[in-house]
């Protein structure tokens, strides 16, 4: 979630700051529908941003959340901080998070955005979240550049 990006600048001794490129509630993908188990038609909010370290880009994600768990919360409020939003007003405990890692080259759009070449390696981290009922309320693609971000796996 957003709190571990911000804890793993902080660790190295970097800042940590997002910019939201794009935010816009939308005709769920295939991903999304089966991720979040979604019907066909569903909508969900998609929200892309870069997160940088001391204004240098580390990574590029997109989260997306099922619309009808957003009505009536304004993108303030959704992107300052989601979780707390969800859990202050929708009622929603959160439950475990599922993440898979795989390496990817970067698409040019991405590239562009993190600036680095097209091709260079990035770290696609693939994350769903679920409430304490098991039911899936968020996911997450989050692109990072191999170069500027490391991954410390605690167990």
């Amino acid at each position: 979630g957003v709190g571990s990006f911000t804890a793993a600048m902080h660790a190295t001794g970097r800042i940590a700051s997002s910019k939201v490129i794009a935010y816009h509630i939308g005709q769920a993908s295939k991903s999304e529908v089966d991720q979040l188990q979604l019907t066909p038609d569903a909508q969900v909010l998609r929200m892309e941003r870069v997160r940088y370290g001391d204004d240098e880009p580390i990574a590029f994600e997109i989260a997306s959340i099922p619309a009808t768990l957003v009505e009536g919360l304004s993108r303030e409020e959704l992107t300052d901080s989601l979780y707390n939003t969800l859990t202050t007003k929708k009622g929603l405990t959160i439950g475990r998070a599922e993440q898979v890692l795989t390496a990817a080259a970067a698409t040019e759009r991405v590239a562009d955005l993190l600036a680095i070449q097209r091709t260079d390696p990035v770290l696609v981290m693939r994350q769903v979240t679920f409430d304490s009922q098991a039911v899936p309320f968020e996911y997450v693609r989050t692109q990072y550049v191999g170069s500027r971000f490391e991954f410390y796996l605690a167990h």
